[in-house]
């Protein structure tokens, strides 16, 4: 049996998020905790501490699990794009080891990060704690998801990602993306539907419409314009879906 570490860093895109050493218990047999630190902004830095596994490349991929969950979990809870993180390194040693034997070392990638932060949240290392500790939060299996669509490389593409999964847990009908949307947000604008007349859609599926379908008169600028306007809205909607719809 090994004990040992594992490290990561994970870039954050776009607004950032300090946070000191925050330690919390994974509930993870063979884990002995987990510590996650962003003391820069504009990155996190995970390490995985393994009391007992059977082998190195176990270890590994424990690691990996826990902290791709909690990176799932926090893009979730504050709004933050993170994106995939990198090993940055491994140390393993037997638990009982025989006179002479040393600890090996996995060397990790080197990352090196750039860009401008525009805005950067500041989260207390116990409120963080609390939050990784809470067991099976509502929609929790749609974290992952909802960090996938965070990751987009543009407003458009975050919208229509965002859409996409809203649309999922609508049954895959707009009708009921549309009637989950009036009822979460009262007064949404509507337009009527060129293809089904007297059908109502609210701004977010006439956008995604637009985009996804040929549409007589449409300006796909002014289209890609709106969709970068209204991606904040459609981000809280879907949350929102994650947290109430099965």
């Amino acid at each position: 049996m090994f004990k040992g570490t594992v490290t990561f860093r994970a870039r954050i895109k776009g607004h950032g998020l300090t946070v000191s050493s925050c330690a919390f218990n994974p509930s993870e047999p063979g884990v002995e905790r987990v510590e996650i630190e962003g003391p820069k902004g504009d990155e996190l830095l995970t390490t995985v501490y393994l009391a007992s596994v059977a082998t190195r490349e176990e270890g590994k991929a424990v690691a990996t699990k826990l902290n791709t969950a909690a990176l799932d979990r926090i893009a979730f809870l504050y709004n933050i794009a993170i994106e995939d993180a990198q090993v940055t390194g491994a140390q393993f040693s037997l638990v009982n080891p025989p006179p002479g034997t040393h600890i090996s070392l996995d060397a990790g990638e080197c990352l090196f990060l750039g860009g401008d932060v525009k805005v950067v949240l500041g989260i207390l290392a116990p409120n963080l704690q609390a939050q990784l500790e809470r067991k099976s939060p509502a929609g929790e299996s749609r974290f992952g998801l909802f960090r996938a669509a965070r990751q987009s490389t543009s407003p458009v593409e975050e919208f229509m990602h965002l859409y996409n999964l809203l649309l999922m847990i609508c049954n895959d009908d707009q009708r009921d993306v549309d009637a989950f949307v009036r009822k979460e947000e009262p007064g949404v604008p509507q337009t009527t539907s060129p293809r089904n007349p007297g059908v109502m859609e609210t701004v977010y599926t006439r956008l995604r419409n637009e985009l996804a379908h040929p549409r007589k008169g449409v300006d796909l600028h002014n289209t890609k314009a709106e969709m970068s306007s209204r991606v904040g809205g459609l981000m809280s909607l879907t949350k929102r879906a994650i947290e109430l719809l099965p």
